[in-house]
């Protein structure tokens, strides 16, 4: 696979990595003299990368990769062995417009390899296995969540195709307990019995599994990595056991964010920026971070305003500047990422000035 026993002897590599689930694109920069020291495949096994990195000795070994589908198993790893294993958003890597039928894994290693130079604003934060194995709950609940909107859409769509009217009680949800019965006696000719019985028993299933994740994030949140600081949240008017849960998931130690702005941006609630000479001009907002917890905090703002003196008037505020509702309520989930985050860093009850 290699020339020489040993590529670089006490340099300073930086290491590209193109990653796919079958294997690793490899790309080795000598940072001092930008030379090409390595270009090729590895597997994801332990061993390779052990008798990989043993042909750096006295090396200090940096190394960048596109987050993806393959997860942090990878850099995990790579921080095991010593080296300095950097994970970061595909949106961060720059993208070359005139080589885009050159492109290659290789080409695309080598640039990851040229982010030492000109790192970007930031990298991925990457979680410990059972930080991701428990944020993974919250996931397949959003997923099942989705999956249920879906049927439901398609159980409407079948009725609405066939004018069949909805048996709809005004006492009770459209997706009640009472609905779905009614749904299940229509007389229906048997081809679209069969199909509308096959979507309310998936329904169903997922309102069974969508249940057992709920009882598995309760179960959690009793933990005791949780119990405390989940428990702490929940006094903020509005908040409840689920958003509280998303919080800390998805921000696995707000320790690390050193101001409010910071964790802001994270959560992708910074607005875009187009600054041209002294002209600055602000636009809509990042989406960047998880939006499951974006939606969740949106979610609880509207609570928060209805509930909470301070935040109602602070929510007209913002309204009474030509701004819209559905506008102003990003802002106040802002406000409230940035208290939720104020109260577990400094471990104090809830208090309005933390949204300052």
């Amino acid at each position: 696979m290699m020339k020489y026993k040993f590529l670089a002897e006490a340099r300073r590599v930086a290491l590209g990595l193109d990653v796919d689930a079958k294997a690793v694109v490899v790309a080795a920069l000598d940072v001092t003299s930008g030379e090409i020291l390595f270009q090729g495949r590895l597997s994801h096994r332990h061993e390779d990368w052990q008798r990989f990195l043993a042909r750096f000795p006295r090396c200090e070994l940096w190394a960048c990769y596109e987050a993806g589908y393959t997860g942090f198993h990878l850099c995990r790893m790579l921080r095991e062995l010593g080296v300095d294993c950097r994970v970061v958003a595909p949106s961060q890597v720059p993208k070359s417009v005139t080589n885009r039928q050159q492109k290659t894994d290789r080409r695309d290693a080598l640039m990851l390899a040229q982010l030492y130079f000109h790192p970007p604003r930031s990298f991925v934060r990457v979680p410990t296995e059972a930080e991701e194995q428990d944020r993974q709950l919250l996931r397949t609940r959003e997923q099942l969540v989705r999956d249920k909107t879906r049927i439901q859409n398609r159980i409407k769509a079948l009725l609405a195709f066939h004018h069949l009217a909805w048996p709809s009680d005004r006492r009770t949800g459209p997706w009640s307990q009472a609905t779905l019965r009614s749904l299940r006696a229509l007389e229906l000719p048997e081809p679209l019995r069969v199909c509308l019985t096959a979507q309310l028993d998936a329904l169903d299933g997922l309102y069974c599994q969508i249940r057992i994740l709920d009882q598995q994030i309760v179960a959690l949140s009793r933990g005791e990595a949780s119990h405390d600081r989940c428990a702490l949240l929940r006094h903020i008017p509005g908040v409840g056991r689920l958003t509280a849960m998303a919080f800390l998931l998805e921000i696995f130690r707000p320790h690390e964010f050193e101001t409010a702005e910071a964790l802001a941006a994270h959560v992708g609630f910074t607005c875009c920026e187009w600054s041209s000479s002294s002209r600055r001009r602000l636009g809509h907002i990042t989406h960047w971070g998880s939006p499951i917890l974006r939606r969740l905090l949106i979610e609880a703002a509207w609570s928060w305003v209805r509930k909470d003196p301070q935040a109602k008037r602070q929510f007209e505020t913002i309204c009474a500047h030509s701004k819209r509702r559905k506008i102003a309520i990003v802002g106040m989930a802002r406000c409230l990422a940035i208290v939720m985050w104020a109260m577990t860093v400094r471990q104090q009850e809830y208090a309005y000035r933390w949204a300052a």
